[in-house]
């Protein structure tokens, strides 16, 4: 296992390793929460995170298969060019977090809450999106932020 500390940021950072369910990830795991843990190269299969906080982490170039993290609290955290296929994400509540080249595929995202979210190149499909809230939004096109101050699954269809 590849794990280091960085003295500017007191991050552990956690490299190419494979995940297959919960326990795999139970030494990072504190008060039902992961904070300030970059996973560079990592795939989630099967993990099981319902309800758990994930608190200024970072995901690079990870993969999440049959992932749920139903309830789950992403608060600060940086995703990029990940891919979440075929998981459980309902009610999950994102603040501050940044979403950059990311893919959803079939991912149930429904009731979910989005608060000073940017998404950048992300892409959702065949994803269930009812009932989403988003407050004060941003997403990257031609080349500039568009903000979006509040919108729901509603304002999607009208």
């Amino acid at each position: 296992m590849n794990t280091n500390k960085s003295d500017d940021e007191s991050r552990l950072l956690i490299q190419n390793q494979y995940f297959l369910n919960e326990s795999s990830l139970a030494q990072y795991i504190d008060w039902d929460a992961l904070a300030r843990i970059s996973f560079v190269n990592c795939n989630f299969e099967k993990v099981f995170l319902g309800g758990k906080v994930f608190g200024s982490c970072s995901f690079q170039n990870c993969t999440f298969n049959h992932f749920y993290a139903r309830k789950a609290i992403f608060s600060n955290c940086h995703l990029e060019d990940c891919k979440i296929t075929n998981s459980d994400m309902t009610r999950a509540e994102f603040y501050d977090t940044h979403l950059k080249n990311c893919e959803f595929l079939g991912v149930d995202l429904a009731a979910s809450d989005f608060d000073s979210c940017k998404f950048e190149g992300t892409r959702f499909f065949k994803s269930n999106l009812d009932f989403i809230i988003g407050d004060d939004v941003k997403i990257w096109k031609s080349k500039k932020w568009i903000e979006i101050k509040h919108f729901s699954e509603k304002d999607l269809y009208e």
